[in-house]
């Protein structure tokens, strides 16, 4: 076990080379300290567990083990760059673990000239990074005609500013693009193994054989699906106007349905009716199963999305949900511009990716706001990167109420629950069940425990609470009240809250609820 967690650090401090030289192409001095320092860190922390560990067949407990203890370690090496850089621990681990669930949520609220993030001046100068390029490099000449902006006036390098985070904003869509492919092998490889939301749920409505007998190769056709639709998105994004940057970092984070944005007025600073729309499609794309994108692209069966009940649903869903923020929203605008505000809104929501094209939703009415915690607590489709309970058991659920309520009729009748002419199971359906109460209470206690730390908060309401919870949970990203845009005022006791709610989410609750089960430490 020890050896599997240790390959996946090395995996991951060799990834952090790779915004380290974006960071050199944009000349930032402290990002190519802050990952090199990093990867080494990282890599390093992974060959002696490694070497600790011994190798072995897998167990389908310590399979459990490694999922749950393998994203807390990515969170906590992963957020080294942004301690770094200069953010406080609390605030890096609140923004790695974001990425790595495909969250969406940030603290950052300061952005440069050009409106890109970046990390408070004050923090960033006296950051590990920034004085550790001031003590390595005494002369100014030194990376002048290399990496950096420094000023040559009278008193040289100690001029020297970190002006640009190019290199930790790649980072950080970086993560979500990984954050995604983890979560389809999640589903993959891990979840089959557990009744309530294993693989036999994500098959349940397909009618689909196993796509291959090997976790691997399966594994490679669904990365592979999920890597070009990222290319492909990103020539078509490119193409309608953005930067090639830009267009790299948004796709990272469409097909993961996460949400980061390297700008900080998110999709609003394009204006873009085309890019929009581009979005919408791939935001639906990375919410849909990627089974069905299987069968679309190697099975050549067209109509598979249309036949699949969950997706006819998920459409229902979203263009309802549409409908009524139109009507009753309280959007300002023409109809032709509410229709696009509030569905790009709802898909943004509904898919929990989290991208803006408005900043007035925050202002939105009341009923537009349970519309978007409704939306945020179903989240996407099962088999997806989405997050949330699943379209798919709501549509499970509201199968069951139906048959129980005509059982109160009809007593002796045997009514069969099917999907797609393939019954279902009383052990899926009481998994499906377990897993949405589950669910719901933790949303509910996680909300009161935030509701208790944030009392002495006078702007943080009922509503920012409950949200808070939502967004993090399904891992949409923003919320509504005092989180509509960032976290920034919520206290680090309540980060920390916000921190476990995007784990244990992230996770499907039960990988993480079987660590505390006696029996699992048991031979």
């Amino acid at each position: 076990m020890l050896d599997i967690l240790g390959l996946i650090l090395v995996l991951l401090g060799s990834l952090m080379l790779i915004p380290g030289i974006v960071a050199a192409i944009y000349k930032e001095p402290a990002g190519v300290m802050a990952f090199g320092l990093s990867s080494f860190i990282t890599i390093s922390a992974g060959l002696i567990i490694r070497r600790i560990g011994e190798k072995g067949e897998v167990t389908n407990k310590e399979a459990f083990v490694i999922v749950a203890l393998a994203w807390l370690l990515a969170t906590i090496f992963g957020s080294l760059p942004f301690i770094f850089l200069g953010l406080d621990e609390t605030d890096s681990l609140f923004e790695t673990m974001s990425g790595f669930t495909t969250t969406g949520a940030t603290i950052l609220t300061e952005s440069d000239s050009h409106g890109y993030w970046i990390i408070n001046s004050t923090a960033a100068d006296n950051s590990l990074a920034h004085n550790l390029i001031l003590t390595l490099f005494k002369s100014p000449e030194v990376l002048l005609s290399g990496i950096g902006k420094i000023s040559t006036s009278d008193s040289g390098f100690n001029n020297y500013v970190e002006s640009t985070f190019f290199g930790l904003l790649f980072w950080r869509a970086f993560t979500q693009l990984l954050g995604g492919m983890s979560i389809i092998l999640l589903f993959i490889a891990i979840l089959p193994h557990l009744g309530v939301a294993g693989r036999q749920l994500y098959y349940v409505d397909t009618s689909r054989e196993a796509l291959t007998p090997r976790v691997r190769s399966t594994a490679k056709i669904f990365w592979g699906i999920y890597l070009g639709f990222v290319a492909l998105q990103t020539i078509l994004l490119w193409a309608a106007g953005m930067s090639l940057y830009d267009s790299l970092c948004t796709s990272f984070t469409t097909i993961s349905t996460a949400g980061f944005s390297p700008l900080s007025a998110g999709i609003v600073a394009y204006d873009s009716v085309l890019i929009e729309a581009i979005l919408i499609i791939f935001m639906i794309v990375g919410a849909s199963n990627f089974i069905l994108h299987y069968q679309f692209i190697y099975k050549n069966d067209f109509l598979c999305y249309f036949k699949d009940p969950e997706f006819r649903l998920y459409l229902f869903l979203q263009a309802t949900a549409t409908a009524l923020i139109v009507l009753w929203g309280g959007v300002d605008g023409g109809f032709l511009h509410r229709i696009r505000l509030a569905g790009f809104h709802v898909v943004s929501v509904g898919t929990t990716t989290g991208f803006t094209n408005t900043f007035d939703y925050a202002h939105w009415s009341s009923a537009a706001n349970m519309v978007i915690i409704m939306l945020m607590l179903i989240g996407g489709c099962a088999g997806a990167t989405a997050g949330g309970i699943k379209v798919l058991r709501v549509l499970l659920i509201k199968k069951y109420a139906r048959r129980e309520l005509m059982k109160m009729l009809h007593p002796k009748a045997v009514i069969p629950i099917k999907l797609s002419d393939i019954s279902v199971s009383e052990g899926v359906l009481i998994s499906v069940l377990f897993f949405t109460i589950m669910y719901l209470i933790i949303f509910f206690a996680c909300s009161l425990l935030l509701t208790i730390t944030e009392s002495g908060n006078q702007n943080f309401d009922l509503l920012s609470a409950i949200s808070a919870v939502a967004t993090c949970m399904a891992s949409v990203g923003p919320g509504l009240g005092v989180v509509a845009l960032d976290f920034s005022q919520v206290t680090p006791v309540g980060k920390m809250i916000a921190i476990f709610c995007m784990y244990i989410g992230r996770m499907e609750i039960l990988p993480v609820m079987l660590l505390f089960i006696p029996n699992l430490w048991k031979d």
